[in-house]
């Protein structure tokens, strides 16, 4: 029996000492686990910051952008305020209208416009339409307003 009880302690030590180098091997991994995770954390962490950074940049650049915008539609704003006051002061310099202008302002579709549309002769009375050197009659032109 002394050769079974021999191989049978050698069987237990070597047991031991395969437990004893998987209990090392799980400490390792655990080390080296918490040192990924802090690793990681201060990776993402760097992350955070440099993000932040950018938008705070970001941000700032926006608003700049906005203000930029909002002075360059103010200066919009005052060039036509001011051409509309001189517009009036033109208008105001010039008198009262006379009354087929005014007739003509308050009533935008006027009659000879209507006629034309229509296709027959202007109402209007005094307004002779045009004659072009061929005898035919020349096509009305759009007035702008």
């Amino acid at each position: 029996m002394g050769m079974l009880t021999h191989e049978l302690t050698q069987l237990r030590n070597e047991i031991l000492a395969l437990r004893s180098a998987r209990q090392g091997l799980i400490q390792d991994l655990e080390l080296e686990t918490r040192g990924r995770r802090a690793d990681i954390s201060q990776t993402l962490a760097r992350f955070s910051k440099g993000f932040a950074s950018v938008a705070k940049r970001a941000k700032a650049d926006r608003c700049g952008s906005i203000l930029d915008l909002k002075r360059s539609v103010s200066g919009l704003l005052t060039g036509v305020r001011s051409d509309l006051r001189g517009v009036r002061q033109t208008w105001l310099a010039l008198g009262p209208p006379s009354p087929e202008t005014a007739e003509m302002l308050e009533d935008p579709i006027r009659p000879e416009t209507v006629a034309d549309a229509e296709g027959g002769r202007s109402q209007t009375p005094g307004a002779q339409p045009r004659v072009s050197a061929g005898g035919q009659k020349a096509g009305r032109k759009k007035r702008k307003h």
